[in-house]
């Protein structure tokens, strides 16, 4: 199932649903499934105006708004792929990005400052081979475009995404290209394989229909991306907020009544120093990313504090994430550290000794090897690259160190440390 297909299968259930919400304090934007269905139409119509086709990639530079979630499904369905990259990135890091990606379109946000770093990445075009996008100017929520989309133009024209237009008809989509690759190793996975794992995902959080999922990683995370396409999966409600402090994600959960919600093991740690200020009945799962060391005190802090069930998660940044959780019935003890089950029923988790890569026995430490809908299917600007990572018959080498108990629950303990590996 691709996107574009699981989009117009939910706007035909319930056109009038709401599938996502932009979290503004002011004033927050309800996007329904026929919204999202008319923009990314629109959206897909100008990207191939603008001359993305298969195997091309787009720069997404926003915020978490929903419009990000419309250029991954419209790009996807042209057979291209989408790399998001921070707000906050430096000119030099853009112009890394720049090089490396190839992006025929760079979508920016207005307002922003995003544009002055694009100039100064282009105007140093030796150092990242000469890339010169267009730029598509993308509105905040709610907000009004800007007349002129000129001063974003860095050499080959800059625009502004087309109003929605009322009955476009359904296109032709076909194959199963990359549809998304994640900086900093540009680990890229076909539309199938994060179809599959959002699918997985939803299952394994125990979201459904009627809830609401708030991500506060930013859209470069592969987690963000997981959670929004597995409310999309659902039918829930994909709940964003451009400026996740804790205290804005606390009211956001109590005011929308947010039910699943993942953040760091830091932004845990400050929403439970907040408990009590605001009553969150919906709430009712809690998923922790961070390093090992730093994961067991926020989890067990927040589910101390809003008496709701919490897990770290395991998360490696070249994987689609979450790799391994817990459910919620694990014993809390357990709950508290990065790891867990595997996500999916293809995904599997072994322990091998880093320097001769020989399967380890249940309790004994060594580094984690995944296999399954969770690996990449090759890093983007570098085909080759990750062939060193990977086993002969698949496994993924993530040079993380942990230990699997008899049970096959995954312990994530730190780093290898091993000359292999450095």
């Amino acid at each position: 199932m691709n996107l574009l297909s699981l989009l117009a299968g939910q706007t035909k259930h319930d056109p009038h649903a709401i599938i996502a919400i932009d979290a503004d304090p002011d004033q927050p934007q309800h996007l329904s499934r026929a919204e999202l269905w008319r923009h990314t139409l629109q959206l897909r119509a100008d990207l191939a105006t603008a001359g993305v086709g298969r195997g091309d990639g787009v720069l997404v530079v926003l915020p978490s708004w929903s419009s990000v979630l419309e250029w991954h499904v419209a790009t996807a369905s042209l057979g291209a792929h989408v790399v998001c990259a921070g707000t906050d990135l430096s000119a030099d890091a853009l112009g890394d990005a720049l090089r490396r990606v190839r992006p025929r379109v760079v979508a920016l946000p207005y307002p922003g400052p995003c544009h002055t770093a694009l100039h100064d990445a282009v105007r140093q075009g030796a150092a990242h081979g000469g890339v010169v996008p267009t730029v598509a100017v993308v509105p905040a929520p709610g907000r009004t475009p800007p007349v002129d989309p000129s001063p974003y133009d860095v050499g080959a024209g800059a625009w502004l995404p087309s109003p929605p237009t009322v009955g476009m008809p359904m296109p032709d989509v076909r194959g199963d290209e990359l549809a998304a690759a994640f900086l900093p190793e540009l680990a890229a996975h076909r539309e199938s394989a994060l179809t599959r794992h959002a699918n997985a995902t939803a299952h394994a959080i125990g979201l459904t229909g009627d809830d609401v999922v708030l991500c506060t990683e930013s859209p470069a995370s592969p987690l963000w991306l997981t959670l929004a396409i597995a409310a999309l999966t659902t039918g829930a409600t994909c709940l964003l907020d451009a400026s996740p402090t804790p205290e804005r994600v606390l009211a956001d959960v109590a005011r929308f009544g947010a039910t699943h919600v993942a953040t760091d093991a830091e932004s845990a740690t400050a929403l439970a120093a907040l408990a009590g200020t605001k009553d969150v009945p919906s709430w009712r799962w809690l998923g922790v990313v961070g390093e090992p060391a730093s994961t067991p005190d926020a989890v067990s802090g927040a589910e101390r504090a809003f008496g709701i069930p919490a897990t770290a998660l395991y998360s490696p940044p070249e994987l689609c994430s979450p790799a391994a959780l817990w459910p919620s019935d694990a014993p809390p003890g357990v709950r508290v550290h990065t790891g867990g089950r595997p996500v999916g029923s293809d995904v599997e988790i072994r322990i091998v000794e880093p320097e001769t890569g020989a399967p380890l026995l249940p309790g004994d430490v060594g580094e984690i090897q995944v296999r399954g809908t969770v690996v990449p299917d090759r890093r983007l600007d570098s085909p080759e690259a990750f062939e060193g990572r990977r086993t002969i018959d698949g496994w993924f080498c993530t040079g993380d160190a942990g230990v699997l108990d008899a049970d096959g629950h995954l312990r994530h303990t730190g780093r290898v440390i091993a000359a292999s590996r450095d």
